[in-house]
C-alpha cells in the first residue's frame, strides 16, 4: 500500500473522523438528532466545512458544493427532521481502478456493529480490481458490469467497525429514491478478517473437523482480496444471465421470495464456474468461502428470520441436508459431515429447479407465486409477523436449522471488528 495513501487516512483519522464519530453518536437510526442542540449544530457545520475542505484539495469541486448544500438544507430544516443528502449521493462518480474515493454522508452501513441507521458517515477507499479480471471477464462477460472493488483505507465507526462491506446510493439518507445504480461499491479487504472471526468458527461449531472446508482459511491479504473480488463479479454477473435477467425484472427480483431464490442461484453458478471451467483463479478458495460464508456466517444475524442474506443460507443448509451433502455424523457427537463433491451436485440440482421454474412461468405474479411455495418448502412460515421488538419476520427456523446458530452465544461475546487501516 503506497505511504501517501497511508499518510492520507491518518490525517482523516486524526481531523474529521473523530468528528464524524461524535456526530453519529447524536443521531437516532432515521438520521435525525433528538432535540438538537447549538453544540451539534455547530458540530455539523465543523463537519461541512472540514469535508468540503477535503473535497476541494483533492479536486472534486461537486462533491463539495453538493455537501455544502446538503448540510445547509438539514441545518434550515432542523437537524430533528430526517436529513436528504440526494445532493452527495448523486455527485459521487464511481472512482477508476487505481483511483481513490471519499464520500461523507448519512448512510445506512449495512451490518455495520450496532448502532445501525441513515447515521453520518464516511470512507477513504482504494478502487483495486482483481489481477486476473482481464482475462477472467473474456470466458465470463458481464454486459453490465457497474461495481467497484475497493480497499477500505479508513472510516468512521459505521464502515471502521463491524461487518459492513457494500456502499450502495441506495444506502444514502434521501428523500428521493434511487432509479438507477451508477456505482456499488464493495470493501473486499475487509473480508479475511470477517471471514476468519465469524464464518470458520461457525462451521467448525456445526462441522465435523475432518468435512470442514479450509481452503479459505489462512489466506495472505492479497489472495484473500483476489478470492473475494473475483467471486463478486461472478456473482453480480450472473444476475445478467438467463431468461428473467435482473436488470429487466428489477421489481420482481426485489421481492422477497424472488430475491432469495435468486441469490442463491448467482452464488450457485458461481461455484458452478469455479468447479467446472478450469478457468477460475483461486477457485476451491472460493468454493470454500461461499459455502462457509453464506450457509454458516450469514444465520448468526441477530434478525436472522427477517433477515435476507440470513435466509440464503438456513434455506441452502437444509437443501443440502437433502440432498446428502450434510449428513449426520457415524461417530455421534451432534455433529454434521460436509461432503464438498455432493454440495457442488445440490448446488447443480439447485441451478436446474431455478432454470425449469423460470422457463415454466410467464408473468410476474406467477414468478413470485411459485418462489414463495419453493421457500416455504425449506423455511416454514412465522407464527407472527412482527416479534417483540416489532421486526418483521419472513420464516422460522426448524429444530434442525437451529444447529445453525450453536456458535452465536461466543460470536456475540466478540468485540466489534475495527478495520482502522487497510487491511492489507
Amino acid at each position: 500500500m503506497p505511504e501517501y495513501l497511508l499518510a492520507e487516512a491518518t490525517v482523516l483519522q486524526d481531523s474529521l473522523i473523530p468528528l464524524v464519530n461524535r456526530f453519529r453518536a447524536r443521531q437516532a437510526d432515521d438520521g435525525t438528532v433528538p432535540a438538537p442542540t447549538a453544540d451539534d449544530r455547530e458540530l455539523l457545520a465543523r463537519i461541512r466545512d472540514e469535508g468540503a475542505a477535503w473535497y476541494r484539495r483533492h479536486a472534486l469541486d461537486g462533491q463539495a458544493e453538493a455537501l455544502e448544500a446538503d448540510v445547509d438544507g438539514w441545518l434550515a430544516a432542523g437537524l430533528d427532521a430526517r436529513p436528504h443528502f440526494g445532493r452527495s449521493r448523486d455527485a459521487l462518480a464511481a472512482p477508476a481502478d487505481g483511483e481513490t474515493t471519499f464520500f461523507l454522508a448519512p448512510v445506512q452501513t449495512t451490518n455495520s456493529a450496532p448502532p445501525v441507521g441513515k447515521r453520518l458517515d464516511c470512507f477513504f477507499a482504494l478502487r483495486k480490481e482483481p489481477d486476473a479480471l482481464p482475462v477472467l471477464a473474456e470466458s465470463f462477460p458481464h454486459p453490465k458490469n457497474n461495481c467497484q472493488s475497493l480497499i477500505l483505507l479508513t472510516g468512521s465507526a459505521g464502515f471502521a467497525h463491524g461487518s459492513c462491506i457494500v456502499f450502495f446510493p441506495e444506502n444514502v439518507a434521501a428523500h428521493d429514491k434511487v432509479t438507477e445504480q451508477p456505482y456499488a461499491m464493495f470493501f473486499f479487504n475487509k473480508m479475511r478478517k470477517i471471514h476468519e472471526t465469524y464464518a470458520l468458527p461457525a462451521a467448525a461449531a456445526v462441522l465435523t473437523a475432518d468435512s470442514l472446508p479450509r481452503a479459505s482459511g489462512g489466506l495472505a491479504a492479497d489472495v484473500c482480496f483476489e478470492a473475494r473480488a473475483i467471486w463478486g463479479y461472478l456473482h453480480d454477473a450472473m444476475h445478467y444471465q438467463g431468461l428473467w435477467p435482473f436488470d429487466e425484472h428489477i421489481a420482481l427480483k426485489m421481492n422477497w421470495f424472488v430475491g432469495l431464490l435468486e441469490e442463491i442461484k448467482v452464488d450457485a453458478k458461481t461455484v458452478l464456474a469455479c468447479a467446472d471451467s478450469g478457468l477460475v483463479p483461486y477457485a476451491e478458495e472460493q468454493i470454500a468461502m461461499i459455502l462457509l460464508e453464506r450457509v454458516f456466517r450469514y444465520p448468526q444475524a441477530d434478525d436472522a428470520t427477517g433477515n435476507f442474506d440470513s435466509g440464503t443460507g438456513v434455506f441452502l443448509y437444509s437443501w443440502f441436508r437433502e440432498h446428502g451433502a450434510l449428513t449426520g455424523d457415524p461417530a455421534g457427537g451432534g455433529l454434521l459431515r460436509l461432503d464438498l463433491e455432493r454440495a457442488v451436485e445440490a448446488l447443480r440440482a439447485y441451478v436446474a429447479t431455478m432454470e425449469t421454474l423460470e422457463a415454466e412461468v410467464t408473468e410476474d405474479a406467477e414468478y413470485r407465486s411459485r418462489a414463495r411455495e419453493l421457500v416455504r418448502a425449506y423455511l416454514p412460515a412465522p407464527e407472527s409477523d412482527r416479534d417483540a421488538s416489532g421486526r418483521r419476520l419472513r420464516y422460522a427456523f426448524t429444530a434442525d436449522q437451529e444447529v445453525l446458530r450453536r456458535a452465536k452465544g461466543g460470536l456475540d461475546r466478540l468485540p466489534p471488528l475495527e478495520f482502522a487501516r487497510a487491511e492489507w
